[in-house]
């Protein structure tokens, strides 16, 4: 059994918000998402454009033109306003979900995390994937939840076990440097 004690900082949030902005369904959904809006972007510009150029300047022409160049905008940053928009739901919640100290247990049964929010245990068949990212180790849930481990808190022996639970129970890690 490894057992980590966490006290979530902002370092941490960070963390897990450069975790969630790399999990396959967000880089999935920014990769569509970025180029239907480039494209849609590109459409409407042209098209105010061609309006413009014909009939001259009028409000909805201009509208549109800016409407167009705003979509293009959203396309081409659309990691950075990934970020923006979870780093704002994450303000959004209730300071006692973001704050305070919890507990992990991992052991052959599941993860056993303790909170001011309750007491939970989590079979290893809820988690679908873990990985690495700089200093953390993450686990992901299949309800897209987060367990966030520094690495560096753990001792070696602690290490050792935790990454033989994760590779016995949920498979092998991702990540930029899974271990």
């Amino acid at each position: 059994m490894v057992t980590y004690r966490m006290e979530l900082d902002e370092e941490k949030r960070r963390a897990a918000i450069e975790v969630a902005l790399e999990s396959p369904d967000n880089v999935r959904r920014r990769k569509i998402g970025g180029r239907v809006l480039v494209a849609l972007g590109v459409l409407l510009a042209l098209e105010s454009l061609l309006l413009l150029a014909m009939r001259g300047p009028s409000g909805p022409r201009i509208a549109l033109l800016l409407l167009g160049a705003v979509a293009l905008g959203f396309g081409v940053r659309a990691r950075a306003w990934q970020r923006f928009v979870m780093r704002r739901a994450e303000r959004l919640l209730d300071k006692s979900l973001r704050s305070g100290v919890a507990s992990y247990s991992f052991d052959d049964d599941g993860v056993t995390i303790d909170s001011r929010l309750g007491h939970s245990l989590c079979f290893w068949p809820s988690f679908r994937e873990w990985g690495t990212k700089g200093p953390y180790l993450y686990l992901r849930r299949a309800d897209n939840r987060l367990v966030l481990v520094e690495r560096g808190a753990l001792s070696q022996d602690e290490l050792a076990e935790l990454l033989r639970l994760l590779e016995a129970h949920v498979g092998p890690g991702r990540g930029g440097d899974a271990a």
